[in-house]
């Protein structure tokens, strides 16, 4: 992409998305650990909603300068 204001975006995104994943993927096993699970379910969430946003601001950039 070539737009430079697009890039930070899309750079946030991808780290977060790479974030989520991983919480995830401990989540999935942690399954049975009611502590640990419950710790890592909350920092899953936090991951997602993170991710979301960063998702909706490279979302809202692409329409209003029309790129990508």
């Amino acid at each position: 992409m070539d737009c430079p204001t697009a890039q930070p975006l899309i750079e946030d995104f991808t780290i977060a998305a790479m974030e989520y994943f991983d919480a995830v993927d401990k989540l999935c096993n942690l399954v049975g650990s009611h502590y640990q699970f419950a710790s890592a379910k909350r920092h899953t969430e936090q991951a997602r909603v993170t991710c979301k946003v960063a998702r909706l601001a490279l979302e809202k950039h692409r329409v209003e300068h029309n790129c990508g």
